[in-house]
């Protein structure tokens, strides 16, 4: 009986366990779904914000769609990042 007790404890904690990672994966999507609405919706103003505090001294092309659009987007997530941590 006392093996069955313990079973059902382990079983119990391993469930435990599993609703904390879905409660993570959950907040992990919301956050990622939250930045690719902010990367689109202000994108562009912040690639060229980016570019022109890396380049000191050039100015900011008007057009942003001049330079290669890039359509990945774990680079734009990359990118907002590095933006809001960097300004």
């Amino acid at each position: 009986m006392d093996l069955l007790v313990i079973l059902h404890q382990v079983c119990l904690h391993v469930l435990d366990v599993f609703k904390i990672y879905l409660k993570f994966a959950f907040l992990t999507l919301i956050v990622y779904l939250v930045a690719e609405w902010y990367i689109l919706r202000y994108g562009a103003e912040l690639e060229a914000q980016l570019d022109a505090h890396l380049v000191e001294g050039a100015e900011v092309p008007e057009d942003t769609a001049e330079r290669a659009a890039s359509n990945s987007t774990l680079g734009k997530v990359f990118r907002f990042v590095v933006n809001f941590f960097i300004l």
